[in-house]
């Protein structure tokens, strides 16, 4: 069993299994009517979270979770992106109008995904449960079908994953396992023999260094139109890399749905070639290097340092 704490509810280990003692929680639901705003008292399950040692952005968490009974706005889900118990992401199962949720929580619920509403109830007290987070995407499964996914518009940290559970009876939690992915670096630039000297001999090693995976459109196998495999990888990279050196309408397309999806981005941009950045990006750090091999080794140190950054604002330093 991994190592656990719990932050809000009551839990204990047992045969190898994590129990939740749910019960019974007043909630007040507002209502507005003539008279303005005002609360109305419905008894749901009490809610429970729980955090594990691991930290993980890039991977899976799966478990098996065992109800003793079903009561209306129960709720098991896996629970990523924790910055405290108001800002969380998770997802999971739910007797809720939706089945299966991907949402988060910051003093509200947002949803990012609903599906299976179509159902009066959930049909199982047993339900296998499994979230894949890849950069931006975040994909659930029950019983090993995919119910629901969605693209978060905002970067998903490497922090200590868990479980959210509500339930006005006991919750029995097991079977669970987390894997770890190897970050991606999508590198986004002009594909000639002079970026390509740069990709090959300085970004692939430094990026490798850091543990990223780095990878350019042009290595992607794929049998679907190009564009969608380049948004599907910047969907998925932790980094992105963009070289702006000349003017590439297709470098900036990337770029600025890379920046739309809030993903952290390293610009290069040769010097001898363009002295100013485009307005719209030059308040952002750039990488002017010298594309020469003299010039090899200050921006491998100038990218060390960039990186370095970047995994110490996700809280991954290796």
């Amino acid at each position: 069993m991994n190592n656990w704490i719990p932050v809000v509810g009551d839990f204990e280990e047992k045969d190898n299994k994590l129990i939740f003692f749910g019960g019974d929680f007043i909630s007040q639901t507002p209502s507005v009517s003539n008279n303005g705003i005002s609360g109305i008292n419905e008894e749901i399950g009490k809610y429970g979270l729980l955090l594990f040692e691991d930290k993980l952005s890039n991977g899976s968490i799966s478990m098996k979770a065992e109800l003793e009974e079903i009561s209306k706005c129960d709720a098991i889900e896996i629970l990523f992106n924790y910055q405290d118990e108001f800002n969380f992401m998770c997802a999971g199962v739910a007797d809720m109008p939706a089945k299966y949720e991907i949402k988060s929580y910051r003093n509200q619920w947002n949803y990012y995904r609903l599906s299976g509403a179509s159902m009066t109830k959930l049909p199982w007290r047993e339900f296998n449960i499994k979230v894949v987070l890849n950069g931006s995407n975040v994909e659930l499964y029950v019983n090993n079908i995919k119910v629901a996914s969605a693209v978060i518009p905002e970067q998903i940290n490497p922090t200590n994953v868990g479980v959210w559970v509500r339930s006005r009876s006991k919750v029995a939690l097991s079977d669970i396992e987390i894997d770890y992915h190897k970050p991606k670096a999508f590198i986004i630039s002009q594909f000639d023999d002079a970026y390509n000297f740069l990709y090959e001999q300085v970004i692939k090693p430094v990026c490798s260094k850091h543990m990223y995976d780095p990878v350019r459109a042009d290595e992607v196998v794929s049998q679907s139109l190009v564009l969608d495999d380049i948004i599907v990888q910047i969907r998925g990279a932790t980094a992105i890399l963009a070289d702006i050196t000349p003017d590439n309408p297709n470098v900036f397309y990337e770029l600025g749905y890379a920046h739309a999806l809030q993903k952290p981005v390293i610009l290069l941009c040769d010097k001898a070639k363009r002295e100013r950045l485009p307005f719209d990006i030059s308040g952002y750090r750039t990488i002017f290097y010298d594309n020469t091999i003299m010039g090899k080794s200050t921006i491998e140190r100038q990218l060390d340092r960039h990186l370095t950054a970047i995994n110490i604002l996700n809280g991954q330093v290796y």
